[in-house]
This record gives structure tokens, C-alpha cells and sequence, in this order.
């Protein structure tokens, strides 16, 4: 099993053969849809006079006892604090959007001067993703790979050596994939900027463009976000620069592919920075989101080296 789940390795790991076995592996580091076969034979092992089961009319003092506490333990349980990160950064992506409700009107009023240079000058950009289409064979299987966000992600785990200790960290990166996610895509419906190949035949997708529009750039967007968070963190060893150049490698990479003008990825950028501004400011008061940061920042600092005993 790898060290946080799919998204931190380098083949992903979803086998549906005819056996009907699935072993895809979930977000969150645990096997997620896992079939277990025969499961129906561990009930018929419970005891009759043990919690849950009904206890019989003639159980004793103690059973009855043993079966109160039991069952004040089980509800004195709780769910582990870091749970599935994709689906628990909707926490922190609420926060964001219920503590700055302007984020949206905002983020349009900036971006705009970046759409309408785009549509300015429609003809550079599509030469410029034209030009760029050399790079595909080069570039192929990278491209596949960082296609979905799955795959994309792998590449910041590998860059951070995230291990299984950096709960916060990892669930930060993975905050900037959701907020990034939700908000391109309401972008995208704001400037509804048809893709490169919808207006340019010349251009064949190496692969199929995503059903949305162009402006601004879904990876470049999140890759950019999850960079500035990953910065913050403090995670030792790395360069802020390494991050960038990551961000952008993988946007870039879309242009190549034939999806993305050069300037969608520019936009991306650009709402990428005023995103991590609010979650930053502190006008915003984003408490979830800064413990969140306060806790990465924690697992960044590495222990003290101990020293070396010559036996």
C-alpha cells in the first residue's frame, strides 16, 4: 500500500477483472470498495451475552454490568480527526465561500482584463498552442498521467516526500484541489470561452477535451494553489521556486496537449494568487483553514538528529 493512497504513487491501483475484484485505493490511504468475501460467517461468531446482542432474561449482575459499559465505551468513540482529505476539505471549502461571499464577483472583476486580451488576440494564442503541439510525443506519457487529479497530485507528494505522519499537509493539499476545483469551475461558467479545438480544426486534442470551457485553466488553477499552500506549509527542503515551476509544468502541459490557450493558464495563476489571498487575510478569519496551516506547519519541522552511539 502506498504512503497516503492513490494519489501518492506512481501507478494507480484499480483492478476490475472478471472476478469481480476491486481494489481501488481511496484518498484518504485505505482501501476503498474493497470486496470481502464470506463476510456473512464473523456474525453467527457473536455471543449471546455480549454487547450488542440482546441480552437473555437470565443474564447475571455482571453480564448485565459488562454489557452498560460496553456500550458506554462505543459511544464514547469518536471518528479519527483526519478522515477521507478529498471529501473533508469541503469543510474548509465552505468556510471559504460563507466567510467571503463575494469571492466570485471578485475574482470575474480580475480576471477579465486577462479574457478580453485573450480575445484580442485569439490568433496568437491559437498559434501559440499550435506551436506548442511538438512537445506531445516528448511529453505523452507525463500528460496522461497528470490528466485527472488524481494523478496530478502524486506529483506534489513525491516532490514533498509526504508520508504518513503529515495528515495536516496532506489534507492541505488537498484543500487547494478542492477550493481550486469549485472555483474554476464557476469561472468557467461566468466567461463560457470555447476550447482551442472548437475554433481552430488544425487543433486535434491528444486527448478529449474536458466538457467545460476554456478560461480559466482547471489544473493550472489548482496546481498553482496547492504550490502556495504547499509553500506555507514550510515543508523542509523545498525551494519555493521547485513548487512554481511544478505548477506550471503541469499547466503548461495542457497546452500542449491542445486544451488550454497559453493565457487560460495566466488566468489560472491569477485566481490561484487571489484565492490563497483570502484564505491568508485575516480580515477573512478562515479558523478552520489557519489551524489547518498551523498544524502543517508543525509536521514541516523535522526532529532534532540523534546522535550516533559507537557501541
Amino acid at each position: 500500500m502506498s504512503r497516503l493512497g492513490a494519489s501518492n504513487t506512481n501507478t494507480n491501483t484499480n483492478t476490475n477483472t472478471n472476478t469481480n475484484t476491486n481494489t481501488s485505493v481511496s484518498t484518504s490511504g485505505g482501501v476503498a470498495g474493497g470486496i470481502r468475501y464470506n463476510s456473512q460467517e464473523f456474525p453467527k461468531l457473536l455471543s449471546t451475552r455480549a454487547f450488542p446482542a440482546e441480552l437473555p432474561s437470565d443474564a447475571t449482575r455482571q453480564e448485565k454490568e459488562d454489557y452498560a459499559q460496553a456500550k458506554k465505551d462505543v459511544n464514547a468513540l469518536g471518528f479519527r480527526e483526519y478522515w477521507d482529505a478529498e471529501v473533508r476539505a469541503s469543510i474548509y471549502l465552505n468556510e471559504f465561500v460563507t466567510t467571503h461571499p463575494g469571492w466570485l464577483r471578485e475574482l470575474v472583476e480580475a480576471l477579465k482584463p486577462l479574457h478580453d486580451l485573450l480575445r484580442d488576440t485569439k490568433d496568437e494564442q491559437l498559434r501559440a498552442v499550435l506551436a506548442m503541439s511538438d512537445e506531445r510525443e516528448p511529453r505523452f506519457v507525463e500528460i496522461i498521467d497528470q490528466n485527472d487529479g488524481e494523478g496530478a497530485i502524486k506529483y506534489w507528494c513525491g516532490m514533498l516526500m509526504l508520508d504518513p505522519s503529515a495528515h495536516a499537509t496532506y489534507q492541505l493539499l488537498r484543500v487547494g484541489r478542492r477550493i481550486g476545483e469549485i472555483v474554476v469551475m464557476c469561472l468557467k461558467e461566468e466567461f463560457g470561452e470555447p476550447r482551442p479545438s472548437q475554433v481552430c480544426a488544425s487543433i486535434v486534442p491528444m486527448i478529449d477535451p474536458p466538457v467545460t470551457p476554456s478560461f480559466p485553466a482547471r489544473h493550472a488553477l489548482s496546481a498553482h494553489l496547492m504550490s502556495m499552500l504547499m509553500g506555507a506549509a514550510k515543508r523542509p527542503g523545498i525551494h519555493p521556486d521547485m513548487l512554481t515551476a511544478l505548477a506550471k509544468r503541469v499547466a503548461q502541459n495542457r497546452t500542449v496537449a491542445g486544451l488550454h490557450y497559453p493565457l487560460d493558464s495566466e488566468a489560472g495563476l491569477k485566481a490561484a494568487e487571489k484565492v490563497f489571498a483570502m484564505l491568508m487575510s485575516d480580515k477573512l478569519k478562515c479558523q478552520k483553514f489557519r489551524d489547518l496551516l498551523e498544524a502543517a506547519q508543525k509536521e514541516s519541522k523535522l526532529p532534532p538528529k540523534k546522535p550516533v552511539k559507537i557501541p
